[in-house]
């Protein structure tokens, strides 16, 4: 299966290179490609993208102005057209392996997203307690507003089938922390079959999630999209194939595509 890679980057000229080179040294194969989606960069990680898009014609440039990480993830995924489309952050706390495993996962289930919580994950550096704290509390605050069963919602790395991105992206409207989550809860509610696979996860310093600058804001993010998922829910997958009968009949069923 085809595989193509969104690196999300907002001023990562400090990591971008190392992390382009582990991925691409890793990564082999010349019908994977690199999409970089550079938010609004002001720094030199453009500059530094564009020479591994000179060597390596996989790597592909995507400039943005500024729309967060989880929307130029979303305008990038439009753009992706292989089997599987993942994401991945640019600091490499998820290693290439462990992406390719992911992959491997995805092949057979339609998401596979990565979880720093489960006991068989391993985190050879421990987190700075602020931030696991931070990380635990979102999560028990996601499981009980959304009523998503994921342990991690928000590790960077998940890869996606096509068929996935085709469906659920057009439903999405969260661009900010909660495009995670946003894209979770559309899984869910269409049916997709969603698969937590434990990682190796190396936390990296430098992070622009702070607990006391953002809690704030993610809460009122997570309000938003909660009060969005009850004023226009994602209908219900129904049975394409029975739908797709009743279509040639010219008749459906109205409780085939009710909400509830």
């Amino acid at each position: 299966m085809r595989l193509d890679v969104i690196v999300p980057a907002h001023n990562e000229a400090h990591r971008i290179d190392r992390t382009l080179n582990a991925f691409r040294s890793r990564i082999s194969d010349p019908a994977v490609r690199f999409f970089v989606a550079l938010d609004h960069c002001t720094d030199g990680t453009g500059d530094l993208v564009e020479r591994h898009a000179r060597i390596d014609s996989r790597v592909e440039v995507v400039h943005y102005p500024k729309l967060g990480k989880g929307g130029v993830i979303m305008e990038t995924l439009r753009r992706c057209d292989a089997d599987l489309v993942g994401f991945v952050d640019a600091d490499c706390a998820t290693p290439p392996a462990e992406f390719l495993r992911l992959a491997e996962v995805a092949e057979t289930a339609d998401v596979a997203i990565a979880t720093r919580w489960h006991p068989a994950a391993v985190l050879p550096s421990p987190r700075p307690l602020s931030r696991k704290l931070e990380s635990r509390m979102f999560a028990r605050l996601v499981r009980t507003m959304f009523g998503l069963p994921y342990s991690d919602t928000q590790c960077g790395a998940k890869v996606l089938r096509s068929k996935v991105v085709k469906t659920v992206v057009p439903l999405l409207s969260s661009r900010d922390f909660l495009f995670d989550v946003d894209l979770l809860l559309a899984c869910q509610r269409l049916g997709f079959r969603v698969v937590e696979v434990p990682t190796v996860w190396v936390d990296q310093p430098g992070s622009r999630v702070h607990p006391a600058r953002d809690g704030r804001r993610m809460a009122l993010s997570a309000l938003r999209l909660w009060l969005h998922s009850r004023v226009l829910p994602i209908p219900a997958r129904v049975d394409e194939d029975l739908v797709g009968k009743e279509l040639l009949s010219g008749e459906i069923d109205e409780e085939l595509v009710s909400v509830d």
